[in-house]
């Protein structure tokens, strides 16, 4: 059984697990690694030491990463932006559909004030106000007439009927 040094094993782990690199059976037929051992090998050092790890798909990352990604790829020549896209592992496809993704977000939020509510609930809100109010105005006057019946009747209760209420 052949023995590898450590810093060819981290080596061989790092190609197998960079954005664009070679499969198993690439690397063993380059390397002349049996496939077995180059599987070990990532089994052993990819998850049980954590040195090396697999980074994340373009799809994965958040919008705060897209967007950063976004602003540090407008600033640069493309030439420098082939060597920017090459390490993050990205595609100019990428950039792009995040650039169109960012300006639409921002074009659908108002740019100062209050949000901007639905029509329909804004016409909602002013009848349910309208038919508050009116509601309020109509416990009042009912409230006013119920305090004038009650007078009525205590004081026809102190000094009797008045003839011209029976006659009406």
């Amino acid at each position: 059984m052949k023995r590898y040094p450590r810093p060819l094993k981290e080596a061989m782990v790092t190609r197998l697990c960079s954005p664009g690199g070679p499969t198993i059976c690439k690397l063993s037929e380059e390397t002349g690694i049996n496939r077995a051992t180059l599987y070990y090998w990532l089994r052993e050092l990819g998850k049980g030491e954590k040195k090396v790890s697999k980074e994340k798909r373009p799809m994965d990352w958040g919008p705060k990463e897209r967007l950063q990604v976004v602003f540090e790829a407008s600033n640069l020549s493309e030439a420098d932006l082939g060597v920017f896209l090459r390490k993050k592992g990205l595609f100019f496809h990428h950039i792009e559909e995040w650039k169109k993704e960012a300006l639409e977000s921002v074009s659908k939020t108002p740019a100062r004030g209050r949000p901007c509510k639905d029509p329909e609930v804004v016409a909602v809100e002013k009848e349910n106000r309208k038919l508050k109010q009116e509601l309020r105005r109509k416990d009042k006057v009912l409230a006013e007439q119920t305090a004038l019946i009650i007078l009525k009747k205590k004081a026809h209760e102190i000094w009797g009927r008045d003839p011209e209420d029976e006659s009406s």
